[in-house]
């Protein structure tokens, strides 16, 4: 495998390839997203991309992690775990900035894959947060759990979230919101029980 060029640092390839990444996917389906594309969009050849990369699904994870790791965007997963009151410090930051909005980006995607690594990501947090352990789930919860987490990312990917992202304000009061509330809660009390 080729090694990157002298005047292209590590730093500075992976930067415009996740990038670009990010704007491909703001523009065209996952699916028809390329290696070649990517390396296009990033202006380096193809040989620079594989250097740091595998494949496509190896340049989402990566770039997605990043994104996770930013606290604001845990206020946009926290949302269904909280009160309104409680969220309410924090509503200021809930504006689509740019890691709001590649959240957004991926609960909008076509892509199972994408829709996966967010998916995975939603039900972390919480479980962390309420302190359940996912492998002590019995069949059933983990199918609610699923159900839960697939329709958040329903909502998270709405058009009108891309908007106005403080919409999901009344999420938490709503019937459906408080019975998902009433899930994961009733989950943690039976794991700490």
């Amino acid at each position: 495998m080729a090694r990157p060029k002298m005047n292209q640092p590590e730093a500075s390839a992976v930067y415009r390839i996740e990038a670009a990444f990010w704007a491909l996917i703001e523009q065209k389906d996952f699916s028809d997203v390329t290696m070649q594309l990517l390396a296009k969009e990033a202006g380096i050849n193809r040989n620079t991309l594989y250097y740091h990369y595998d494949n496509l699904y190896e340049v989402a994870s990566r770039s997605f992690s990043k994104v996770i790791r930013d606290e604001a965007s845990m206020v946009l997963i926290d949302t269904l775990l909280s009160a309104p009151q409680n969220l309410s410090n924090k509503w200021e930051q809930l504006q689509l900035n740019d890691r709001l909005k590649k959240i957004h980006l991926l609960a909008r995607s076509d892509s199972p894959l994408l829709r996966s690594l967010l998916k995975d990501a939603i039900i972390s947090r919480w479980f962390s947060k309420l302190g359940i352990d996912l492998q002590s789930l019995t069949s059933e919860m983990q199918l609610q759990i699923d159900y839960i987490a697939s329709g958040f990312i329903s909502v998270l990917g709405n058009p009108g979230i891309e908007k106005n992202p403080l919409l999901l304000k009344s999420f938490p009061n709503s019937i459906i919101g408080r019975a998902a509330i009433q899930t994961l809660l009733q989950m943690a009390d039976i794991h700490s029980d």
